[in-house]
C-alpha cells in the first residue's frame, strides 16, 4: 500500500497529545455537506446541540459522587450506543464506519481503520472518551496522512486526522481530558 500524505506544514506539535485507546465512527463529509454540517459544528459546542449528559450535575455534586454509580452510569452509556449502532444497521443508509483511536489532542487524533482511507478526504467524527463525566465531540476532520504502519493488523491504516472544524468548547473539553489522560498514566508509571 502507498503512502497518501497531506502537507503538515511544521512537525512541531502545539497541542499536548495522549495515548488513547477508545472506538471513534466517522462518515465521509460530501463537498456539498460540509457548509452545512461546519454551520451546525460552530454554532453551538456538541453537549448543547445534542444533549448533554450532565446537565444538573455541578462541581460539588460531581466530586461527591460514587464511583459505583459513576461506572454503573458509564456503562449505561455505553450500552446505549451500542443499541444506536444496532438500530442503525436495520435502519436505512449506510452504516457509520467505526475505527480506533490511538492518540489524541486538541489538534487531531490518530487513529487505526479496517479500511481504504485517503489524504485530504473530509470525515465527521463521533468523539467519546472513556472518561466521567462522560462527553462527546463532533467534529469535522480532514485526514493529513493514511498508512500501513507496525501498529496496524491485515487490511488495516493507520490516519492522523486533524480537526478542520470544531467549536472551541469542545476542543477545550478534548484539552481537559488529555490532561487527565496524562495524570491517569503518570500514577500508573509511578506505581508500578
Amino acid at each position: 500500500m502507498e503512502n497518501n500524505h497531506v502537507e503538515e506544514g511544521s512537525q512541531l506539535r502545539d497541542h499536548v497529545r495522549a495515548d488513547v485507546s477508545f472506538p471513534v465512527s466517522f462518515d465521509f463529509v460530501s463537498e456539498n455537506d460540509y457548509e452545512k454540517i461546519k454551520n451546525v459544528i460552530v454554532s453551538h459546542r456538541t453537549g448543547d446541540r445534542e444533549g448533554d449528559l450532565m446537565p444538573l450535575l455541578g462541581v460539588e455534586e460531581l466530586e461527591s459522587l460514587d464511583v459505583t454509580v459513576a461506572k454503573i452510569w458509564l456503562a449505561m452509556n455505553s450500552k446505549l450506543d451500542y443499541i444506536i449502532k444496532l438500530l442503525k444497521k436495520r435502519g436505512e443508509g449506510e452504516e457509520e464506519k467505526e475505527g480506533v483511536c490511538k492518540d489524541i489532542s486538541g489538534k487531531g487524533i490518530k487513529m487505526v481503520y479496517k479500511g481504504n482511507l485517503s489524504a485530504g478526504q473530509c470525515i465527521q467524527l463521533r468523539i467519546h472518551p472513556p472518561t466521567f463525566p462522560p462527553f462527546s465531540v463532533v467534529a469535522i476532520g480532514k485526514i493529513l496522512r493514511a498508512e500501513k504502519s507496525a501498529a496496524c493488523g491485515e487490511g488495516e491504516v493507520e490516519a492522523a486526522v486533524e480537526f478542520d472544524v470544531i467549536h472551541e468548547d469542545d476542543r477545550e473539553e478534548i484539552i481537559s481530558y488529555v490532561f487527565k489522560r496524562q495524570r491517569e498514566l503518570l500514577r500508573a508509571r509511578k506505581g508500578a
